[in-house]
């Protein structure tokens, strides 16, 4: 996941922002793309640096942390966009902000009326959880209802230290899921994603997401192809609790926003018209 691969250098397709978000940026660092929701990007900061990373071409630009101009106009846009009632907050990583500046965009989102919770995206929960002790974890909370979206990708990284981190955010109220990329050769497998995912429920992280990787150039070698995504989730189906199983989703270029895929269980139509099932054991049922 994070070692240098030369084949980053040799990719000629993708998009360095396949998402389009800077088209969908009506001011500095807020991306709009969905209705009742949008995007800060705090920044370029982060605990490590992710080969897969959708954002690797603000990895070359010193976009230091948001200025307290860009906080106020986000929060501006905010309040004439009453339509907008969540924020994600992400990055880079938002949490390796200083905790002042952390403290000014939680308290200029939370105090506007329309917004009902904030979102926070991080890696740090795996990279760096040392820094999510109870003190810190009570900042996070200190406005708007907050959730955190982690972002393991591998059983290996659901560490003691993880488990006391997602502890802490409980404790102080904040509930976690997590988005975890499919990536060839690092948990295209079903005994990878099985162990990452009833792992997870056991540190009382939900699963969440399971994305296929965008099409970030630079990143292409990651991608396993959607009907993977789909074999897996078929071979999960019905072997592990329906809590630990994520959506399987993808992004739609230009910004068109995510499509969530199921594996098909629909075969056919028996003689009395009864719709067949394909069961998580291979049967064929037929349901009326």
């Amino acid at each position: 996941q994070c070692l240098p691969d030369p084949e980053e250098l040799c990719e000629n397709a993708g998009s360095p922002d396949a998402l389009d978000e800077k088209r969908c940026s009506p001011v500095p660092r807020l991306v709009h793309r969905y209705p009742d929701r949008v995007l800060f990007i705090t920044g370029n900061y982060c605990a490590v640096h992710c080969r897969h990373c959708m954002r690797k071409r603000h990895w070359e630009v010193n976009m230091g942390a948001p200025s307290s101009d860009e906080i106020k106009a986000a929060a501006n846009y905010l309040e004439h966009h009453p339509q907008i009632r969540e924020v994600l907050i992400s990055g880079g990583d938002p949490l390796l902000l200083p905790e002042e500046k952390l403290g000014e965009i939680i308290q200029a989102f939370s105090a506007v009326s329309s917004i009902e919770m904030l979102r926070f995206g991080s890696r740090v929960p795996v990279a760096l959880p040392q820094r999510l002790t109870p003190e810190f974890c009570r900042l996070l909370a200190s406005g708007k209802p907050a959730w955190l979206a982690a972002h393991f990708n591998h059983a290996q990284e659901l560490t003691p230290e993880a488990a006391l981190a997602a502890d802490n955010l409980l404790k102080a109220g904040i509930p976690v899921v997590n988005q975890t990329v499919l990536l060839k050769g690092v948990n295209d497998s079903v005994e990878a994603l099985r162990s990452l995912f009833t792992g997870l429920l056991r540190l009382k992280i939900k699963p969440y997401y399971l994305f296929h990787g965008d099409p970030i150039q630079g990143t292409m070698h990651f991608r396993t192809g959607v009907e993977k995504g789909l074999e897996l989730l078929d071979a999960l189906r019905g072997k592990i609790s329906g809590l630990a199983l994520p959506a399987y989703a993808f992004d739609l270029p230009a910004g068109a926003g995510k499509i969530r895929l199921e594996p098909n269980i629909t075969l056919d139509q028996n003689n009395a018209g009864q719709t067949i099932y394909r069961s998580y054991q291979g049967l064929e049922i037929p349901y009326e």
